[in-house]
C-alpha cells in the first residue's frame, strides 16, 4: 500500500468566525476594512491582505500598525488605529490556535509500504502506516493510528499507543511501552541498555545486566537524537505530557514527573525524580539520585546535585536563583574586595607592629 500522505483541504474562515474560534470579539474600528476571508496566519512583517496576524502587546503596536495583515488578532488597550481587530485576553493562545486551524497535522494514509519489514507475530492496528525500510519485530503491538517512518525498528514486545508516531530512524528497544499520542523525532533511541558498570579488582569493568524497561506515558514528545536508558530493575518512566527538547540523555532508573520540560542538551544521571511541571533548562546536568520538587525551575548550565526545589534554581551546584543572583553580583567586584581586605588587614597589623617594637 502506498502510504501517502493525506492532506487536510485548506480553509478559508470569515472574521467573525475566527473571532468566535479565538473566543474573542471582533473590534472593527470607523473606516475599517474587514477581509471578506482570510486564508493563512503570518508574522507582522510578511502577512498579506487574506492573513491574519497576532500582536503580542503595545510594544508591537507601531510594527502592527504599519503592516499588510488584512485581519489583526491583539490585546484589550493595543492601538491599532483604522484595523479589523480581533480582541482577546491572551494572544499567545490565540496564535496557537490560529497554527492548528491552517496547519493541520498531516497523517500518513495507512498501510505497510513494500520495503517494510513486519513479523509475523507482530500486531497492527486499524489505520496504522508502516514505511518501507521500518522495521517491526516479533511480539510489537501497535495500536490504531500509529506511524512508523523511514528506517525506524520497533523491537520485540515493543508496545506502542494509539495516534502515536515515530519518525525516521527511531529505535525503540525491546520491553519499551509507549502511552497513546507519544511523538518520537528522527534519530532518538529508548530502551537502550543503561550505563552501568562494576569495576572489578584488577580494575576492569564489568558489565552490569539492565533488565529493566522504559515506559512513556501518554501525549509525551521526545525530540531529535534523544537517548531513554532502561532501568536496571524496574522502570525508567516519563510521565504524561511531558516535553522533550533535542539532544537529551535520561539515564537509567530516572522518573521524570507529568507536564516537564527538558530543554536542549539537558544530562539526567541514573535514578533522578524530576516533579511534576518542572522545567530544566538547556545544558542542566542533574546527578545521580537527586530530587527535584514539582515546580522547580533550573537555570540554564546549571548543575542540580542532592535536593531541590521547588522555584527557581541556577548555578553549579544550583541553589535558589535569588541567592545565587546575589553571589554573581559579587563576582566583578572581587579584586577590588580582596585589595580593599588586603588594606584593612595591613591597617589592623601595623599597629601591632608599632606596639611590638
Amino acid at each position: 500500500m502506498s502510504g501517502a500522505i493525506e492532506r487536510p483541504r485548506r480553509r478559508s474562515f470569515a472574521a467573525d468566525e475566527i473571532a468566535r474560534l479565538l473566543e474573542g470579539r471582533l473590534d472593527a474600528s470607523a473606516g475599517a476594512e474587514i477581509p471578506p476571508a482570510v486564508d493563512g496566519v503570518g508574522d507582522l512583517a510578511s502577512a498579506g491582505a487574506l492573513d491574519v496576524a497576532v500582536v503580542f502587546d503595545a510594544v508591537r503596536g507601531e510594527t502592527a500598525r504599519a503592516s499588510d495583515a488584512g485581519l489583526l488578532v491583539a490585546p484589550a488597550g493595543v492601538e491599532l488605529g483604522a484595523r479589523a481587530v480581533v480582541r482577546v485576553g491572551n494572544p499567545r493562545a490565540a496564535l496557537v490556535v490560529l497554527l492548528e486551524l491552517f496547519h493541520p497535522r498531516e497523517r500518513r494514509a495507512p498501510g505497510v509500504e513494500v520495503g517494510a519489514r513486519v513479523a509475523p507475530g507482530a500486531r497492527l492496528g486499524e489505520g496504522v502506516f508502516v514505511a518501507a525500510g521500518a522495521t517491526v519485530e516479533d511480539g510489537a503491538s501497535l495500536g490504531c493510528g500509529v506511524e512508523i517512518h523511514a528506517g525506524a525498528v520497533v523491537g520485540r514486545g515493543v508496545e506502542i499507543g494509539d495516534e502515536s508516531i515515530l519518525h525516521p530512524n527511531v529505535v525503540v528497544h525491546s520491553g519499551t511501552r509507549l502511552g497513546a499520542r507519544v511523538e518520537i523525532h528522527a534519530g532518538s533511541v529508548i530502551g537502550r541498555p543503561g550505563f552501568g558498570y562494576l569495576r572489578e579488582d584488577d580494575g576492569r569493568q564489568r558489565r552490569i545486566p539492565q533488565v529493566g524497561r522504559v515506559e512513556i506515558e501518554d501525549d509525551v514528545e521526545v525530540g531529535a537524537l534523544c537517548a531513554i536508558d532502561r532501568a536496571t530493575l524496574g522502570v525508567t518512566r516519563i510521565r504524561r505530557g511531558t516535553k522533550i527538547d533535542n539532544l537529551v540523555q535520561i539515564a537509567h532508573n530516572s522518573d521524570i514527573g507529568e507536564d516537564c520540560c527538558l530543554a536542549a542538551q539537558v544530562g539526567v544521571s541514573g535514578s533522578v525524580e524530576v516533579g511534576a511541571r518542572s522545567v530544566l533548562l538547556g545544558q542542566v546536568g542533574v546527578a545521580d539520585h537527586s530530587r527535584l520538587a514539582p515546580e522547580t525551575i533550573v537555570g540554564a548550565q546549571s548543575g542540580v546535585v542532592g535536593r531541590v526545589g521547588p522555584g527557581e534554581w541556577i548555578g553549579y551546584p544550583a541553589i535558589p536563583a535569588p541567592l545565587a543572583r546575589r553571589a554573581y553580583g559579587l563576582l566583578a567586584k572581587l579584586p577590588e574586595l580582596f585589595r580593599e581586605l588586603r588594606r584593612l588587614r595591613r591597617a589592623v597589623d601595623e599597629p601591632s607592629s608599632r606596639d611590638a617594637g
